[in-house]
């Protein structure tokens, strides 16, 4: 076996170390423990460094996996936080057993496989005799090795490219019991055997486009129509794309069906945070990093980014979703979903308070803007992922009304409002018209006019009960709030608007934002 001849610990390295462990006799379903021994031993890593490399993930997306598995709100845990408990004890923060525990769930391994001897030497007592008691077979009482899904890019023996000693294609060689002459008509016949295994597909290119179609269909329809019917469509596809999953393809589809499946968790993770299913949109998401990681799809990654940005928007985690976007549109793709990520970071650096730095983000979309560097975007033929003319125009007029700049916010929002109205119903997108329409009442209360506020309401309290989405009735709160700090009018339209919305308004979440009584997240 050859050395390796990359940087000893780098992606071509562990890929290359990758194939010689398969090369090597290795099953698929041992080669990340393989790598992660591999990478200890030669590189003399830390195992808890070891592992998340094995898997192939960034302290990013271990991150984004551990706030999904913990589904704490309070605590949203971050790759620095990550890369600190690799550290310890030398640095860092030393990580409880029940931190290792959901480590070992997001790496596939038993949290003692994240520890060596300068943990044990360094951590409490109690959680020595943990480790013991776990190692010599004891059972986990929190953590039964039965219910450990291997979640980090495992594969089985039953996967695309790795058939296993029971394919009835393969025989066993003696090697040093074999004649040349039977060595030489097995071998080739296991050699044709195992090509016609790999490339046995449980799927076609038709199937695929179908597939792609049918997800472009759900994305587009998502704009009109409400979110439980746009749902269903989604979770019967993306039952479809499971299905062929657990199949075998040849190595290309599988990578396109990944994509897909990843696009439609996103999407999925979108609607649930839309029907206030916030524990089920960190699912999806979650889902969606780790299929878009696996097919290492750049479009989907960015898909992933526009909806985590998204979901921490709507949590009020103003900075978390800047930061998101901010890294989602890195690099050189200047397209429909750029924009979207930038036009999310502006509004987020908004609400954050940051005003220059949102100001700036601004100055910068609309230079890009006028240079026409985006392309893809203005028609809603793209779906939710690239906004259109209308929803471009709505997300400036947010991010200037959160800086106070209130007639210049007033301008774009009711450009935004007439650019929603001679759209096409198929392609306008409902609850950004609602919420653009929330946004310029708004605006009217600040400038004193509350007539003007009252009179472009209307609209939205004859949205269906069914349209009224969680952004939609968080935006709605936000203005009864500033209703109601404002003229005797402003309260009056407050106590009506009120009224009006009290059937839905315990379907709202509570109100939180950036001063008491002036901000609350919303989730556009």
């Amino acid at each position: 076996m050859k050395e390796l001849q990359h940087k000893p610990g780098s992606k071509p390295y562990r890929r290359e170390l990758r194939e010689q462990l398969k090369a090597l006799g290795f099953p698929a379903d041992r080669i990340n423990d393989a790598v992660a021994t591999a990478l200890a031993q030669l590189c003399h890593m830390r195992p808890r460094t070891a592992r998340r490399l094995a898997c192939e993930l960034s302290l990013d997306e271990v991150a984004a996996r551990y706030s999904a598995l913990r589904n704490d709100a309070e605590s949203r845990m971050r790759g620095s936080r990550i890369w600190d408990f690799e550290q310890w004890p030398a640095r860092g923060v030393h990580p409880t057993v029940r931190t290792l525990r959901t480590l070992a769930d997001i790496y596939g391994t038993s949290w003692v496989q994240l520890v060596d001897i300068e943990d044990l030497r360094h951590m409490p007592e109690e959680d020595r005799e943990l480790y013991h008691r776990r190692l010599a077979g004891d059972a986990d009482p929190q953590q039964p090795p039965a219910s450990r899904p291997r979640t980090a890019g495992t594969a089985t023996a039953g996967c695309p490219g790795h058939p296993g000693p029971s394919d009835p294609a393969h025989r066993p060689l003696r090697l040093r019991e074999t004649g040349t002459a039977e060595l030489m008509a097995v071998s080739g016949e296991n050699a044709l055997g195992t090509a016609r295994h790999v490339t046995t597909t449980n799927v076609d290119d038709v199937t695929v486009e179908q597939l792609d179609r049918e997800l472009r269909d759900a994305g587009r329809a998502y704009l009109h129509a409400s979110p439980a019917p746009v749902l269903l469509q989604l979770a019967q596809l993306g039952e479809r794309m499971a299905e062929l999953l657990r199949g075998q393809q040849r190595p290309s589809q599988t990578v396109r069906l990944q994509a897909l499946a990843a696009r439609c968790s996103a999407l999925t993770a979108w609607v649930c945070d839309d029907l206030g299913g916030t524990s089920a949109a960190r699912a999806h998401l979650w889902a969606a990093s780790m299929f878009a990681g696996q097919a290492e799809h750049d479009d989907a990654r960015r898909w992933v980014s526009v909806v985590r940005s998204r979901l921490a928007f709507s949590d009020g985690d103003f900075v978390e979703s800047a930061r998101i976007a901010d890294d989602g549109a890195r690099g050189e793709w200047p397209d429909g979903i750029k924009s979207h990520l930038l036009l999310r970071r502006a509004r987020a650096l908004a609400r954050a308070g940051q005003d220059d730095e949102a100001r700036e983000a601004l100055r910068a979309w609309e230079e890009g803007n006028r240079k026409q560097m985006y392309f893809g975007t203005g028609n809603g033929a793209d779906g939710i992922f690239h906004l259109q003319s209308a929803q471009q125009r709505y997300f400036v007029g947010a991010a200037l009304l959160d800086v106070r700049d209130i007639h210049p916010a007033l301008q774009e929002l009711l450009t935004a409002l007439d650019l929603f109205d001679k759209a096409p119903a198929e392609v306008r997108a409902y609850a950004e018209h609602a919420l653009s329409r929330i946004d310029t009442a708004r605006a009217f209360l600040t400038l004193g006019e509350p007539s003007e506020a009252h009179e472009v309401m209307e609209p939205v309290f004859a949205l269906p009960p069914e349209r009224r989405s969680r952004c939609v009735l968080t935006a709605l709160n936000e203005l009864l709030l500033v209703a109601g700090g404002d003229s005797p009018f402003g309260r009056r339209f407050a106590a009506e608007w009120g009224m009006r919305a009290d059937p839905y308004a315990s379907r709202a979440p509570a109100p939180q934002g950036r001063a008491a009584g002036t901000s609350v997240p919303t989730c556009a």
